[in-house]
């Protein structure tokens, strides 16, 4: 029963009271309803038996079988078209790109539209009364349809923002150019591991058949022997050493077994292949000699890996990023003035004019950022310090790099030319002990232990030689030399891998000569400097 003392004004209220009530435990009701359904979901067996499926696909799709033995120059091409780590680091470059084209968007005037729809259950109706009595001086009244529609077409332009947006291009430009050296740096090194794999491979895989055939005769007479020790027919203790040295010769050729099927997979998995499959490689009869070093006085290849080196160059952008950033900030610190120009419409029917125009200036000033200029400029010098410490760390660490990379060079030249003097002695060694085994002089086991330690010599030799070429490789890539043309992955595997031939046969003339002008050029400039400023 509606209580005779409430006034109409006051059971409007109550019922709009009671209406707000309960819409929000109608609301509330809802949100606890929707939290009660949410639990957690696995992924079910057969949703990951798909995902698998689906990979296995699409690697099938992204790297073609090997239809003829790689050399090479083919390995590294088809790693940098199929290797997947580097489709990353491409995708990494190609989103940094985006976000500059993005940046640039935000120097344009913001367009904005609005529409909306309004509706009401009563009228939005409102009173007047003086402020001198407090008598009501109107009846009340509205001047708002209960439905109506608006929309708003608003083109504004603010100078302070335009600026911040601009030098943030800037910089975006930048880390586009990081990406980019990064990029560079990753193919460098993905051409190293490529080359290093690979003769890996493919001298163990030359190999592969000796130790195969010493193994199974090994394991023969270690078959005989064991006949032996049952029937007694020598002393015990002869043949046990003599199984102990057999069984030291099959591990050894075990050992080199595995070594020739590790290098596979490791090839294998660079250029996006099954790793259990065997690869075909083109292994050349005569394996090509090792380069010597380039007749440069180091400080000069020091000079010319830091103007290409990703990680420096990378170093000198985030200076200028730095140096922006500082900008940005006192820039903030300034008024913002603001341009408007907008069209509106409103579908209420008590407005004189519905649709109108409207422009506008505005000017905004944050004044308590003038309050923090010190703090902004303590920032500013710190992150300049920062910057100046870490290109000079990156200034170190390159130069270090191409220390040690020569140096392993050159030292792997050393040692391949060592082993290649062990194989030939041992070699020697085995074939005496052949000889004097088919003469009966010594024990078959004395000659298989002769053939191993050769066999394990050539082995050694033949790593030591991709080990050499793994450093060649190294030294090249603590340059900067990139072989790779710019729009490589328009080429088949065979053109890359062509062009790829090409530009290691002249790496010197292409690479380190190409930089003496250059250089020249800055003593030129600095010597000029000091004349022209003594002090």
């Amino acid at each position: 029963m509606t209580d005779s003392n409430q006034t109409p004004a006051t059971s409007q209220f109550n019922r709009h009271k009671g209406m707000k009530l309960a819409g929000a435990l109608t609301l509330a009701a809802t949100v606890l309803a929707g939290c009660s359904t949410v639990q957690l979901d696995p992924l079910k067996d057969q949703e990951i038996a798909d995902a698998i499926k689906s990979d296995e696909q699409l690697f099938q799709r992204m790297a073609p079988a090997i239809s003829e033995p790689l050399d090479v120059n083919t390995a590294m091409a088809r790693a940098l078209k199929y290797n997947l780590d580097h489709r990353v680091k491409l995708m990494e470059q190609a989103l940094s790109h985006q976000g500059f084209e993005l940046a640039k968007l935000d120097m344009l005037p913001m367009l904005a539209a609005n529409a909306g729809y309004t509706s009401r259950n009563n009228v939005d109706a409102s009173r007047s009364e003086s402020v001198l009595t407090g008598i009501e001086s109107l009846e009340p009244s509205t001047s708002v349809d209960q439905e109506y529609t608006d929309a708003e077409l608003k083109l504004s332009w603010n100078v302070l923002d335009f600026g911040v947006s601009y030098l943030k291009a800037k910089q975006e430009a930048d880390r586009v150019l990081i990406a980019g050296n990064a990029r560079k740096d990753i193919m460098a090194k993905l051409l190293q591991q490529t080359r290093a794999a690979y003769w890996r491979a493919a001298v163990t895989q030359r190999l592969k058949p000796r130790v195969n055939e010493l193994l199974a005769e090994a394991e023969f007479a270690l078959g005989r022997l064991e006949q032996i020790q049952e029937q007694k027919l020598r002393a015990p203790l002869e043949v046990l050493q003599e199984k102990r040295r057999l069984l030291s010769v099959i591990r050894s050729l075990r050992s080199l077994q595995r070594s020739a099927d590790s290098a596979e997979i490791e090839l294998a998995t660079l250029i996006n292949q099954p790793p259990g499959e065997r690869l075909p490689l083109a292994i050349p009869r005569q394996i090509p000699e090792l380069q010597e070093l380039p007749e440069m006085d180091v400080e000069e290849l020091e000079r010319i890996a830091l103007a290409n080196s990703g990680e420096y160059l990378g170093q000198l952008y985030n200076a200028r990023i730095a140096q922006r950033e500082a900008r940005k900030s006192m820039l903030r610190m300034l008024p913002g003035l603001e341009f408007s120009y907008s069209g509106n419409y409103n579908s209420n029917s008590y407005l004189y004019n519905n649709a109108w125009a409207q422009a506008g200036v505005r000017i905004s000033w944050n004044i308590m950022r003038v309050f923090a200029y010190g703090d902004i400029q303590d920032q500013n010098e710190s992150r300049e310090q920062l910057v100046e410490a870490q290109r000079l760390a990156a200034n170190m660490a390159t130069i270090a790099r191409v220390n040690l990379g020569w140096q392993q060079y050159k030292n792997s030249l050393e040692a391949a030319n060592l082993a290649q003097r062990f194989e030939e002695l041992d070699e020697a060694i085995a074939s005496f002990s052949e000889q004097a085994r088919a003469s009966s002089a010594i024990s078959g086991t004395r000659s298989l232990v002769d053939k191993a330690k050769a066999l394990n010599t050539a082995m050694t030799n033949a790593l030591a030689y991709a080990d050499a070429q793994e450093a060649f490789g190294g030294f090249l890539s603590t340059l900067g030399f990139n072989p790779v043309p710019f729009d490589y992955q328009t080429h088949t595997v065979d053109e890359l891998a062509m062009k790829l031939d090409q530009g290691f046969e002249n790496w010197q003339e292409q690479h380190l000569e190409s930089y003496n002008d250059m250089f020249e050029a800055a003593d030129a400039s600095t010597t000029q400097q000091k004349e022209d400023d003594p002090a």
